[in-house]
């Protein structure tokens, strides 16, 4: 006998008993498990009606309350708009065309703005003459609104209702004006809270509940059995009304509120308590359920349940003769020897009684042993070759991060960033932005130096360029390039902050430099500079390339342009210690700058005179904190904040004591 017909006969004989004592509680507990899912489903839909009723009268009312929430901050917004708008000179002609614009394109039908005085002077309605009055005669809706004007309310939020002139369903929300004292009130069509209402009621749910044959019928009853929803009063006629067996069960539900069932051959209902928000019961939902196809399934379940027990049987008495044991023996070898071959502690030996055998366990077993060789020699030349591998990922892992780190030395961070992260191509490409560009140099670098070693002069200008990036890269700038002591960097590019924040972080940026600058002035004359060290800062908005520009194989992340050419002038007619901006970065930041404007530059390249501005400093800002004085032979240095201004006196009066005994 093959295994094959030994397996099946020994599965047959295993299953037999099983199926024999399971097919008698299948349909038994077939019929009760079906009875009490479809109780559960009914009392959850009879509860889902009971939260509908609740939902359908809070869901249009929370709506309405979001809408108003919008529609405040709209009529805010209008405010500001009329206020700005006003202030910049337009005429009340272009401000309702704008208006009526407004009302074109979104969802705001009516847009109203009076002056100190109730008049609707600004508006999206052509050829419409409107005052608002406080006299809720003369105006029963519009009225409300009036308390803005006079300042006892700062929102008037009026409930959707029907307009007196043309009974449109309609929504007002009123602000105050920003600038003085006025009505800002727009409004929209409410007709979808009508909709939504009829949309989630409980008549549609009822509907969609009996569409697909599930349900065969659902009432809803208020505590004096009047049927609300149902059968007769909403949904098909030709449903039976609820008997009196359905009837007593739900006058009990409304009195104690328990949900209870009522079972008959044809129908399975469920009757569950409608609560109010206050849990108060208010009526209770009866939901009928058909059970024509519960009994289907039972005796269908039963029916194949009977045959399948007898087939198997049948097939079990047949196949009855089988050697367990002689079949079990090989297969437990087997899997002896399948987990000694995953810990690689296979033997052949393990297998050598099966593989005599003649059947396909013996053929199984001749194999699995030929396998379990081949297996062990190709882990052993995997192990090596994955050993292998790793060492050479993790030397090149290591190369990789060294040259990595030695190329991020050579980029700005957020050019190196963009790179490594994906965000940028290496290649030729470039494209036009609106940058703030920065370019800064020690004025008279050469003449100051001219008696320093090599050395110190090389340690004093990589000290100076490293003070200097920290600010740039503290701010967000991309730094350019250095050539010599020059420093060029600019804001905008590959990330931006917007035109203005740029253009602000960049004179923030220059300021805090130059303020470093006079900090570094006393280690260079240390270091045997005879002349401390003055920095000329030229900033400038504009647009220009920015990109890759070069060859293929050897390219560079810089900025081009006529913006580039005006900040170098700039900077070269900058005076020494001090920082000049053009009148576009002016414009941008002479709410934050304190900036004096300086006569008009003549500079080559440029037909037209060049307006400039020399910056003084933050507009916020009181005066200096630190007193500096250096003359031959004296240094003068106190920091007003730190210090104590009685000692400094003191210690003024007696160095000048001093030097009048001397």
């Amino acid at each position: 006998m093959k295994f094959t017909t030994r397996l099946v006969l020994l599965v047959t004989v295993l299953t037999v008993g099983a199926t024999l004592v399971t097919a008698a509680l299948l349909t038994w507990t077939t019929r009760r498990a079906i009875i009490t899912e479809a109780e559960a489903s009914g009392e959850k839909v009879a509860r889902l009606l009971a939260r509908s009723a609740s939902l359908a009268a809070s869901i249009p009312t929370e709506v309405e309350g979001i809408i108003a929430e919008e529609m405040t901050a709209e009529g805010t917004l209008l405010g500001h708009f009329v206020e700005a708008a006003e202030r910049a000179g337009m005429t009340p002609t272009e401000i309702n065309r704008r208006l009526k614009s407004i009302t074109d394109d979104t969802v705001l039908d009516e847009i109203w703005i009076t002056d100190e005085k109730g008049h609707a002077y600004l508006h999206s309605l052509p050829d419409v003459n409107f005052t608002f009055s406080n006299s809720p005669q003369l105006q029963p809706q519009a009225y409300a609104f009036y308390d803005l004007l006079n300042g006892q309310k700062k929102v008037v939020n009026q409930d959707a209702r029907k307009r007196d002139i043309d009974n449109q369903h309609f929504k007002y929300v009123g602000v105050g004006g920003i600038d003085k004292p006025r009505i800002i009130q727009v409004g929209r069509s409410a007709k979808f809270l009508q909709q939504l209402t009829m949309k989630i009621g409980l008549p549609r749910t009822v509907e969609n509940l009996l569409a697909d044959g599930d349900i065969d019928a659902v009432w809803v009853f208020d505590r004096k059995l009047d049927a609300l929803v149902g059968p007769g009063v909403y949904g098909a006629d030709r449903r039976d009304g609820p008997n009196e067996k359905e009837l007593g069960p739900v006058r009990l539900v409304i009195a104690d509120g328990q949900t209870r069932h009522v079972e008959s051959r044809q129908n399975l209902s469920v009757i569950a308590p409608v609560r109010n928000d206050q849990k108060e019961i208010v009526g209770a939902a009866l939901v009928r359920l058909p059970m024509n196809r519960v009994w289907a399934t039972v005796q269908s379940q039963a029916e194949i349940a009977a045959a399948t027990a007898s087939a198997i049987a049948a097939l079990g008495i047949l196949l009855s003769i089988g050697v367990a044991r002689y079949q079990a023996a090989p297969l437990r070898q087997i899997t002896r020897a399948a987990v000694a071959l995953e810990t690689q502690k296979f033997d052949p030996a393990l297998l050598k009684p099966v593989s005599a055998r003649r059947d396909e366990l013996g053929q199984l077993a001749r194999v699995f042993t030929g396998m379990a060789g081949q297996v062990a020699a190709r882990e052993e030349y995997l192990d090596s070759m994955v050993k292998q591998r790793t060492e050479e990922l993790e030397t090149r892992n290591r190369s990789l991060e060294g040259l990595s780190a030695a190329l991020s030395k050579y980029l700005s961070p957020q050019v190196y960033s963009s790179i490594f992260s994906g965000h940028q191509d290496a290649e030729i490409a470039s494209k036009r932005k609106k940058l703030t560009i920065f370019l800064s140099d020690i004025a008279n670098f050469t003449a100051t130096t001219d008696k320093l070693e090599s050395e110190d002069l090389t340690a004093m200008l990589n000290r100076y360029l490293a003070e200097m990036a920290q600010i740039a890269l503290k701010h967000g700038a991309t730094i350019d390039k250095y050539v010599g002591d020059a420093v060029l960097a600019f804001f905008g590019d590959p990330d931006s902050r917007g035109v203005k924040e740029d253009a602000v972080a960049c004179v923030m940026m220059a300021i805090e430099m130059q303020e470093k600058l006079k900090q570094l002035e006393m280690e260079w004359i240390d270091a045997g500079a005879e002349r401390p060290f003055r920095v000329r800062i030229g900033i400038n908005t504009g647009f220009c390339t920015v990109g890759n520009f070069g060859s293929p194989d050897r390219m560079d992340y810089t900025i081009v342009g006529g913006a580039v050419n005006l900040t170098s002038r700039l900077e070269q007619n900058c005076e020494p210690g001090s920082i000049l901006i053009s009148h576009v970065t002016w414009s941008l930041v002479n709410d934050v700058i304190d900036a004096e404007e300086r006569p008009a530059l003549t500079v080559k390249g440029f037909s037209e005179p060049v307006r400039a501005y020399e910056v003084r400093g933050l507009k916020t800002s009181g005066s200096t904190d630190v007193i500096r004085k250096e003359l031959p032979g004296m240094r003068l240095f106190i920091d007003t904040v730190t210090a104590d201004r009685t000692e400094v006196k003191q210690t003024l009066v007696q160095v000048v004591e001093d030097l009048d005994k001397s």
